[in-house]
């Protein structure tokens, strides 16, 4: 490899990393953090560093400027996995995907390197006396290539890296035997002073053999390897993937013992990331905003009505006072406060430190397909989905005939699956049916029978469709009498599931996806019935999908029996209700 390449000595280059060094010197001294200057406090950091190799009491004691605050679930297990990563004989590789803002790059490529370089320290004999250290060195990682989507990005990390070395006081101040300007310390490449290479390496350059001494690279770090505009092509992931593992093969030690660590956000599913997740030896950490969805949706589902209506009332009511209106007095934020338990129960979040549920379920509503990208790792194109196409009704008319579907799941606690009551109108003259209504929740079967009740007395169904299988059928005989009881009878059918869901779910597609002549027209409103029409068939945490399910029961009842025509003959005024006319005809449907 070139010492530098020729496009990293243009002057405008330059001239952008002189400011991004002085940027980080004054970032690097606002965050100055006065550690305790006595030998015993600095022997004590210097162990728990290279003896006990704490790599987050290192990111987090000595670059505050970088992460501050609690770990989120990325950085904690990032911080942990990471040094023993290193530590550990025979080759490696790993990738993190988390959301935006959690800091990957400064963990990996800024203070993942400097860590190396102060690691280097436990080489020398003296060191490892004062740590303690018995047995053999650890491992030595001397030769770290920093790969990138073009050289450039890398190369802004290399002085990252150089800078903190060279003025991070807290640095110099525990270790100021590795700290400081190495033998060889330029643009696009330095030594440390403890004898670690590091090297930028872009998509751009052909793969060959790079060295330091007689070493080949240990270490290769990896950021966010295709741009945005690149992830579209289907040929640029392609070559970006070829190049990558290219790397991992060919610029380490030909026993394979290079390690490789990543970081990225997934920009598609065909990005090099996604194809890590189904190659042999690479091992995919993946880490969302919101771990897990909170239990009550329906809540959820209200509360995000209120953000895309009652909300944007209220701001324009101050905006005409000539007032901004703080979040906290949102009618959804004040929704949220007045329920907060129940609409937080279940819910597992990334880094609460930083970004409450409500702000991401907000950011979720506002723009779902950029939050599955950027907080979730999810990318969705309308080509990766099954359902790619959804038409929404406008207005209900009054001939339409209404059924329901339900899907009876039942439980107590958070794990267990939501209950669906799907409910749509049936134009019968047009064949198309409207979804009107669909409340997903747990529920226990008391709380199942009241809504079923209160479902019929509203809609008025022709019938509901009600799964039967296993123990489900003693449930609907049992809804069927309270029913009845309540004076609303209940016109629960029987719906025996003989395959798979996602043969039942995946069937509505040409009814719900099509272009041009849909069958199946859902209700805006719905919110979380269309959350799991964008996201089937993906794992979800919080569901399985019971409203599809439910909806699938609709379908099938309503297309089948909602097309069913009555004659009716008028009994003469000779005859009697169930007597003949003397033709032997009897008045009936």
């Amino acid at each position: 490899m070139d010492s530098v390449n020729p496009s990293l000595s243009s002057k405008e280059f330059l001239d952008e990393l002189a400011q991004l060094v002085a940027d980080l010197k004054k970032d690097i001294e606002a965050h100055q953090s006065g550690l305790d200057p006595t030998p015993e406090a600095i022997a004590a950091r210097r162990k728990r560093v290279l003896h006990d190799r704490d790599f987050e009491f290192f990111a987090y004691t000595y670059f505050p400027h970088h992460v501050r605050g609690k770990p989120s679930l990325f950085q904690a297990h990032f911080c942990n996995r990471f040094p023993q990563l290193l530590d550990q004989t025979g080759g490696a590789t790993e990738w993190w995907v988390a959301p935006r803002g959690e800091a990957k790059s400064s963990l990996l490529t800024k203070i993942g390197p400097t860590w190396c370089a102060i690691q280097g320290l436990m080489q020398r004999p003296e060191v490892r006396a004062e740590m303690g250290w018995r047995g053999l060195p650890p491992p030595f990682i001397d030769y770290i290539i920093l790969l990138g989507a073009e050289t450039r990005l890398p190369t802004k990390l290399l002085e990252v890296v150089k800078t903190e070395l060279t003025v991070n006081a807290a640095l110099a101040l525990d270790f100021p035997d590795a700290c400081g300007r190495g033998p060889m310390w330029k643009v696009g490449e330095f030594i440390t002073r403890t004898g670690m290479k590091v090297e930028p390496f872009g998509a751009e350059q052909a793969i060959r053999g790079t060295f330091h001494g007689a070493s080949r690279p240990k270490l290769l770090l990896g950021d966010d390897l295709i741009t945005d505009s690149e992830a579209k092509s289907p040929t640029e992931r392609t070559n970006r993937w070829e190049w990558l593992t290219k790397a991992i093969d060919y610029l380490g030690p030909p026993d394979g013992t290079v390690k490789y660590v990543g970081v990225g956000t997934v920009l598609d599913k065909d990005d090099p990331i996604s194809r890590a997740k189904k190659t042999i030896g690479h091992v995919v950490h993946h880490f969302r905003a919101i771990a897990t969805l909170p239990t009550n949706m329906d809540l959820w589902a209200e509360c995000q009505e209120l953000m895309l209506n009652a909300d944007r009332a209220a701001q324009e009511v101050a905006s005409e006072q000539g007032k901004a209106l703080p979040d906290s007095e949102l009618p959804s934020y004040r929704f949220y406060l007045d329920n907060q338990a129940a609409m937080d129960a279940g819910a597992v979040i990334s880094w609460p430190g930083v970004r409450t549920l409500y702000w991401l379920m907000r950011q979720r509503a506002k723009a779902s397909k950029a939050f599955s990208t950027e907080m979730q790792g999810e990318p969705r194109s309308d080509e990766d989905k099954v359902f790619g196409h959804i038409t929404f009704w406008v207005r209900r008319e009054l001939d339409w005939v209404m059924y329901g579907g339900c899907d009876p799941s039942m439980g107590r606690n958070e794990k267990s699956d939501p209950s669906a009551i799907v409910i749509g109108g049936w134009d019968r003259q047009r064949k198309l049916l409207h979804v009107v209504e669909a409340e997903i929740k747990r529920r226990v079967p008391s709380k199942l029978e009241a809504d079923l009740i209160a479902a019929q007395r509203e809609f008025r169904t022709l019938g509901i469709g009600f799964e039967n299988n296993n123990a489900y059928e003693h449930s609907r005989q049992t809804f069927i009498q309270a029913g009845m009881d309540a004076g609303v009878p209940l016109p629960l059918i029987g719906v025996t599931a003989i395959v798979g869901p996602e043969v039942r779910i995946d069937s509505l597609e040409p009814y719900v996806a099509d272009k041009f002549a849909p069958r199946i027209l859902i209700s805006p409103s719905l919110t979380l019935l269309l959350a799991e029409l964008d996201t089937w068939p993906e794992a979800q945490s919080g569901h399985h999908y019971d409203g599809l399910s439910a909806l699938h029961i609709l379908w099938m009842l309503a297309s089948t029996r909602g097309s069913t025509t009555f004659d009716f003959q008028a009994a003469t005024s000779k005859g009697s209700w169930g007597g003949t006319n003397g033709a032997g005809k009897a008045g009936a449907w």
